[in-house]
């Protein structure tokens, strides 16, 4: 046999799921103000780089996808490598040795220093 809602218990049940809603609102809305909003990465990065009587600062320009390489010592600009020399997007920089790996969207690629010259990665590892 099937039970049909009578009109007295529709309020109550329709009443539940209204509370149930403005709960699960509620606590939506405290956790967006509680949570931290998430951290925007800086749009340059700075790496420093000394080896064989070279001081160099590498700047990173996220925004402009280039490196600019700049003497230490003095601020002297000492050139910039971006896409017409063959560098790929720009997102950061890891130091290793000789080399300043890029990191971004299209994959990491090496530049060698002190030459400022990028390489694909494959190229490196032969």
């Amino acid at each position: 046999m099937r039970r049909y809602l009578s009109p007295s218990r529709l309020p109550r049940r329709l009443d539940r799921r209204l509370r149930f809603a403005a709960t699960a609102l509620a606590a939506a809305a405290l956790a967006a103000l509680v949570l931290p909003a998430p951290v925007e990465r800086p749009q340059k990065q700075l790496v420093r780089w000394t080896a064989e009587g070279h001081d160099w600062l590498l700047v990173a320009d996220r925004q402009q996808d280039r490196i600019s390489a700049y003497d230490a010592r003095n601020g002297q600009p000492l050139g910039t490598i971006d896409r017409a020399s063959g560098l790929a997007d720009v997102d950061r920089l890891v130091l290793e040795g000789r080399w300043l790996v890029v990191l971004g969207d299209a994959g990491p690629q090496v530049v060698r220093l002190p030459g400022l010259r990028p390489q694909p990665l494959a190229a490196v590892s032969r």
